[in-house]
């Protein structure tokens, strides 16, 4: 009966000491008062400034290349910053799967000469608009844009790749810029030998 009294005693100074502790540890947890070293990596935040940091992840090259075709000090210098989303739209991370709200420059284009289809005037509109928003008609005219090709089965990127090593169209001579023109209206293409004269 002795070994009885002994253990029910000893089980009650631990149960006591196990209350005691536990309320300690719950009256700490409710302290308004900052402990050292308590942060957890769980509140730990990152901050990430570049907003192009998650496309860039594919997409390693655009940044790049996007900055020699669109110079970032004459954007900024108009208040406007180059970044994927202000052409592509707002992407999430399910734009692998071909969100709907992801504007795809490539699924407006128009196909080769010989595959050439009429497309969808809604995808032509959403891709131009994007560019049409800081390239606008006035200023395009005076960039000698002679002719009225825009939303007529053609984006402004069929002729004009802003993820290309130099701004296509924008940087050709006047020779570079009739062959790129031929691509398409093979029709008005000078012969072979024609051109070789031409050139002499």
């Amino acid at each position: 009966m002795g070994n009885i009294k002994l253990a029910i005693e000893t089980m009650l100074k631990l149960l006591f000491i196990f209350a005691v502790y536990g309320f300690s540890i719950a009256a700490h947890a409710t302290s308004s008062e900052p402990v050292e070293g308590a942060q957890t990596e769980r509140h730990q935040v990152e901050l990430i400034r570049d907003r192009d940091y998650k496309c860039l992840q594919c997409h390693k090259d655009a940044k790049d290349t996007l900055n020699l075709s669109h110079d970032p000090q004459a954007l900024l210098s108009q208040g406007k910053q180059l970044n994927c989303t202000n052409c592509h739209s707002n992407i999430g991370p399910d734009h692998r799967e071909g969100a709907s709200e992801v504007i795809k420059f490539s699924a407006a284009q128009s196909k080769a000469v010989h595959d050439k289809v009429f497309l969808d005037p809604s995808l032509i509109l959403k891709a131009n608009s994007q560019c049409v928003d800081c390239h606008t008609p006035l200023k395009l005219r005076e960039s000698h844009w002679t002719h009225d090709v825009h939303a007529k089965n053609l984006t402004c990127s069929n002729c004009h790749d802003v993820h290309a090593a130099k701004a296509k169209a924008l940087a050709y001579d006047r020779k570079e810029l009739i062959k790129q023109c031929v691509d398409c209206h093979s029709e008005f293409a000078i012969e072979p030998e024609l051109a070789k004269e031409e050139e002499r």
